[in-house]
């Protein structure tokens, strides 16, 4: 087992920490504050090539693996941009993957090098009726000639505000006249439609990256824009998700970390009766526990990133990496609130707004309770809970 990054990974992770050194942690706040896009920070990220890491080069991209991109997450993250900094590298990949694993040639040379130059590609697979339950969704899509025609609501369409294509499903048969999983066509929507509106939620976490209710009242799509066969929408999702849950389990560690150094730093100035607070075991010995357990983490993220790239089975270990990381991470930054004190609660200090966003990753882009299932099921062979 060799455990060092490689050359090309170090630069990577490098260029990353350089990028992030131009947006600080008061840029991030300002950016939660006004519940705005870090446009500034897209646009750097599609010049420096990290939002088409995984685009093939001959289509305009890196070329690169995930096990780069999760060292492009853990960089950013940590350096800085948190949550919604990592989290700015999941749409495109999910995007782009289920291009270039599903789509075809024409699809490849038309979308994958917009994408690779920066074109957002927001993600539309919820629904309000059928949350996690994929299979459970309701809009429809309607062939018309060459073209498509939606229509239904999507829920916690992250950046579809500032999108030029949705990635979404859609009914292409009605439910109840097969297996719940068919039926199911994965469509890429360009958001010019007037047919499309975008209703931007309230929301506790990543408020730099506005989600929405997104509505389709007769969107008409070309059929050219049909990702895959009709019908295997569902499974085509399928294949692409562990490249999301890889990626947020980078994404709660690197917040983790960066949490972890704000704590350690204000514990190692903070006095309180006499002396630093860090000097107290109460103070000390959690944070040591914090470094440990992101440590740990950390390793079964990049067994996942490893086995993605060799192109073996890494769904109980993508989906390992996506728990573990986000305890790790939000028990950091939990406990970086609770070594500020008082100040934890101030957002000049930061801690807040990484406890805030971190707690997401519990619950999305899929809860901790359907990896536990998942895991029940299919890796201990348990009867299945749902």
């Amino acid at each position: 087992m060799d455990f060092e990054l490689t050359t090309e990974q170090r630069l990577l992770e490098r260029t990353a920490v350089d990028l992030m050194d131009e947006y600080d942690l008061d840029y991030w706040r300002e950016k939660d504050e006004a519940g705005e896009f870090p446009r500034e920070v897209w646009d750097a990220l599609a010049e420096a090539g990290f939002i088409g890491m995984k685009i093939p080069r001959s289509y305009g991209g890196e070329g690169f693996g995930m096990s780069e991109l999760v060292c492009a997450s853990l960089a950013i993250a940590r350096n800085g941009g948190g949550v919604s900094g990592a989290n700015l590298l999941t749409s495109p990949v999910i995007g782009s993957t289920a291009i270039i694993e599903h789509g075809s040639e024409a699809q490849k040379q038309a979308f994958l090098p917009e994408i690779a130059d920066g074109a957002f590609v927001a993600i539309g697979l919820t629904e309000p009726n059928a949350g996690l339950d994929t299979a459970g969704i309701e809009m429809r899509a309607e062939r018309d000639g060459d073209e498509f025609v939606l229509n239904g609501t999507k829920i916690w369409t992250t950046g579809a505000h500032v999108a030029e294509y949705i990635t979404t499903l859609a009914r292409t048969e009605p439910a109840g006249e097969g297996p719940r999983h068919e039926g199911i066509s994965l469509f890429l929507v360009p958001t010019d439609d007037p047919g499309l509106e975008f209703n931007k939620i309230p929301k506790l976490s990543m408020r730099s990256l506005p989600s929405s209710e997104t509505v389709f009242t007769d969107v008409r799509v070309p059929a050219a824009n049909l990702i895959g066969e009709e019908g295997e929408g569902f499974f085509h999702v399928l294949n692409t998700l562990n490249t999301e849950r890889i990626n947020w389990a980078a994404i709660p560690i690197g917040a983790g970390e960066l949490a972890l150094d704000l704590a350690v730093s204000y514990a190692d100035e903070r006095e309180a009766f006499g002396r630093k607070i860090g000097k107290n075991q109460g103070v000390q010995f959690p944070l040591a526990r914090n470094r440990a357990t992101l440590e740990t983490a950390k390793l079964m993220l990049f067994k996942a990133a490893w086995l993605y790239d060799e192109g073996r089975d890494c769904a109980m270990e993508a989906n390992a990496a996506k728990l573990v990381g986000a305890q790790a991470g939000f028990d950091a930054c939990n406990q970086a609130v609770q070594t500020h004190g008082g100040m934890g609660f101030a957002n000049e200090y930061h801690v807040e707004r990484l406890f805030r966003d971190v707690r997401l990753a519990q619950v999305a882009p899929v809860s901790d309770e359907l990896v536990k299932a998942y895991i029940g099921e299919h890796v201990l062979g348990l009867p299945r809970s749902y």
